[in-house]
C-alpha cells in the first residue's frame, strides 16, 4: 500500500529537522520497521521481505514482475534487509522506533521478544510508536452486522488456507496475532515501557509523527507510543 504522505511534499520537513540537529551538535535517529514499500524520508527504513532481500540482486526491475515497484522503492529508497530476530542497535542509541501493521504479522512471542529489545535500544527520551489493526473497531463491525462472517475473517488476516505459499512468503500476509489498544497498552507495561498512550493519528511525542504515519491506514488503526 502506497505511503499517502508525499516524500517530495515533506523533504522540506527533514531539511528543517537536520538543520536544526546539525547545530545542537547532535543527529536524530529513528527506525522506521516493516515500511514495505511505504519508506519515509530521513529516517532508517527496514522491512523482513523476501523482496527487499532479492532487491539487491543486479537484475532489472521488470523481471519481479507484480513486485517490480516494490523493488524500485527498495533501489531508490535504500530499504535495508531486516527480520525482527536479527536487527540490532547499540543500547541508548534510537531517538525513536516506529512501525505500522508489521507487529501483527509476528507471533506473540518473537513480538514480545522485538519490543523488549526496543527498549533497551531507546534513549531514555526515546519513543516508541506503534499503528496496528484495531480488532475491536473489527469485531464491533460484525457484531454490529455491517459484515458478514467471511468478510470478517478475512479483514482479521488470520486465515492462511486461502493465500499461495508464495505470498506469504513474500510479503508476511497473513496475521499471526491481533490487538486492540488495551491488550497492546498492557503489554508494554508488561515489559516495562512508561507512559504508555493511545495517540491520534498523525499526533505525538515521535519525531516526524507527520512523516510516518499512513494517511491510508488510520480508518483502520490504533496508535500507541511509549518510552523505555
Amino acid at each position: 500500500m502506497a505511503r499517502s504522505n508525499s516524500l517530495t511534499d515533506n523533504s522540506s520537513q527533514v531539511d528543517a529537522r537536520r538543520r536544526a540537529t546539525n547545530e545542537s551538535g547532535g543527529s536524530i535517529k529513528i527506525v522506521n520497521f516493516g515500511c514495505g514499500p511505504s519508506p519515509a524520508l530521513g529516517v532508517y527504513n527496514i522491512d523482513g521481505s523476501l523482496t527487499v532481500l532479492l532487491a539487491c540482486l543486479p537484475l532489472p526491475a521488470a523481471i519481479f514482475g507484480s513486485r517490480r515497484e516494490f523493488v524500485t522503492v527498495v533501489r531508490k529508497n535504500k530499504i535495508r534487509f531486516g527480520l525482527d530476530r536479527h536487527i540490532k542497535f547499540a543500547s541508548c542509541s534510537l531517538d525513536g522506533f516506529y512501525t505500522s501493521h508489521a507487529l501483527e504479522h509476528m507471533p506473540r512471542e518473537r513480538c514480545e521478544a522485538l519490543l523488549a529489545r526496543v527498549r533497551s535500544w531507546l534513549k531514555p527520551s526515546g519513543v516508541l510508536r506503534v499503528a496496528l489493526p484495531d480488532l475491536k473497531q473489527f469485531a464491533s463491525s460484525y457484531t454490529a452486522d455491517e459484515c458478514d462472517a467471511d468478510d470478517f475473517v478475512r479483514q482479521i488476516g488470520l486465515a492462511v488456507d486461502a493465500r499461495p505459499w508464495w505470498s506469504i512468503a513474500f510479503g508476511h500476509a497473513q496475521h499471526r496475532w491481533m490487538y486492540d489498544v488495551c491488550s497492546f497498552s498492557r503489554l508494554l507495561c508488561h515489559l516495562g515501557y512508561r507512559d504508555v498512550r493511545q495517540c491520534l493519528y498523525g499526533e505525538g511525542k515521535m519525531p516526524d509523527v507527520a512523516l510516518l504515519d499512513l494517511r491510508a491506514r488510520r480508518t483502520e488503526s490504533f496508535y500507541v507510543e511509549a518510552q523505555p
